[in-house]
């Protein structure tokens, strides 16, 4: 994780919500590679270092944001993601079709950044070898519980590199 988020120029930032709340944890594999239980992640390193930037609502709007993405049925660490990207105009980096549906909408000019093209951004500015592209992308997928949808525009580089 820290060798991807290096790989990314600009500053990387989640929300204290997002901290203390819900990247806490991935699962843990089994040996025959099935999810069972859950390890810690530990963003405290990475904080510590400089890779990772921990923000919180600087305003009233940002702060009416946020109430009015969840009450669009965003979970609360997206929409204080985005309430605080669209008024600082950064970018957001989600998998989730509704939260990007609803930013698209609400927020035309916001970035948004997939999983996959966060990946494909780190093989091409760091040029792993090829055994460890294919590792990381197996433990994203057993460990965060994640498939690239067919219809994702790298769904065919994730499936080819994971070989």
């Amino acid at each position: 994780m820290a060798e991807i988020i290096a790989s990314i120029a600009e500053l990387v930032t989640v929300t204290v919500y997002v901290k203390d709340i819900e990247a806490l944890f991935v699962y843990r594999k089994s040996k025959r590679e099935t999810p069972t239980d859950l390890d810690r992640v530990d963003l405290q390193p990475m904080i510590d270092t400089g890779l990772i930037q921990v923000v919180d609502f600087e305003s009233e709007i940002e702060r009416l944001t946020f109430l009015n993405l969840t009450a669009q049925r965003i979970d609360d660490g997206e929409a204080a993601t985005g309430a605080i990207a669209i008024h600082r105009n950064w970018a957001v980096a989600t998998d989730d079709r509704r939260p990007r549906s609803i930013f698209k909408q609400a927020a035309p000019q916001l970035q948004l950044i997939s999983t996959p093209e966060l990946v494909k951004h780190w093989v091409d500015n760091t040029s792993p070898d090829v055994d460890t592209i294919s590792q990381v992308l197996k433990e994203i997928e057993a460990r965060a519980n994640y498939l690239v949808g067919p219809g994702d525009p790298l769904h065919s580089w994730w499936q080819a590199s994971k070989v």
